[in-house]
């Protein structure tokens, strides 16, 4: 697991709180996950199964955003492999970027005029170009 934060994208995805689902689990299956998104972070929680490693995890979102991914959505869940150290790295940025997209499609629905034009033009920039403002 320590591998999935190591990499060009350690500051987006921060692993925490690990903990068993059970007792007789033979190591930690479920962690609290920090995505780092604008200026902020969303929460989600990834869920492993412990008696089946080779099971793809299932993914969580905070609470009011539980619709803005759906599971079918997710290619990295159809092509999980225990085996391959990015796996997790790239579900999450996999989830990441339809969150993000998912977002970006709830404002243009609400914006007109110039604000629209803008938002229009951030849809198409890709979500490693994002930036952080006013964070030391």
């Amino acid at each position: 697991m320590a591998k999935v934060v190591r990499g060009p994208q350690k500051d987006i995805f921060k692993l925490s709180q690990p903990f068993k689902s059970s007792p007789t689990a033979p190591f930690n299956d479920r962690f609290t996950v920090t995505v780092g998104f604008g200026t902020g972070t969303l929460t989600w929680t990834l869920l492993l199964n412990a008696f089946e490693p080779q099971s793809p995890p299932d993914l969580v979102l905070d609470v009011g955003n539980e619709d803005c991914i759906s599971h079918k959505d997710l290619i990295s869940l159809d092509t999980w492999d225990i085996s391959d150290d990015t796996a997790l790295l790239r579900l999450l940025a996999e989830a990441r970027d339809l969150y993000r997209s998912t977002q970006v499609s709830k404002a243009l629905d609400f914006s007109s005029g110039p604000l629209q034009f803008e938002l229009v033009s951030l849809k198409g920039i890709s979500s490693s170009c994002e930036m952080r403002v006013g964070e030391d």
